[in-house]
């Protein structure tokens, strides 16, 4: 993913389960209209993952909102298996859930 544009990107603090200390870098790439029609963005979810998902969907809109809503799944699952993630060093615990949360108003 080093040379793809990115939609989103969020950076978090994280404890490995045997205690190394990371910086997680959390990447949406921008959504690429795919030969078969399909839209594709690519999470890469580093360093727990070292490749990258390609996520589709019918248009860009719905490739992007489903590549928010795995990488928030990833991420819990990476928390079930030990990982502690952080909004900075030192900072509050950050939850994989508050990746893909949609407010009911703006």
């Amino acid at each position: 993913m080093s040379t793809e544009l990115f939609a989103a990107e969020r950076t978090w603090f994280a404890v490995a389960p045997d205690g190394t200390e990371h910086d997680a870098v959390l990447r949406i790439g921008v959504p690429t209209h795919a030969p078969g029609g399909e839209w594709r963005a690519v999470v890469s979810l580093r360093p727990m993952e070292s490749r990258s998902h390609p996520i589709a969907g019918v248009d860009a809109w719905q490739a992007t909102c489903l590549a928010i809503h795995f990488a928030a799944t990833r991420v819990g699952h990476f928390a079930e298996d030990g990982w502690q993630f952080y909004w900075e060093r030192g900072g509050k615990p950050a939850s994989p859930e508050g990746l893909a949360i949609v407010p009911k108003s703006l």
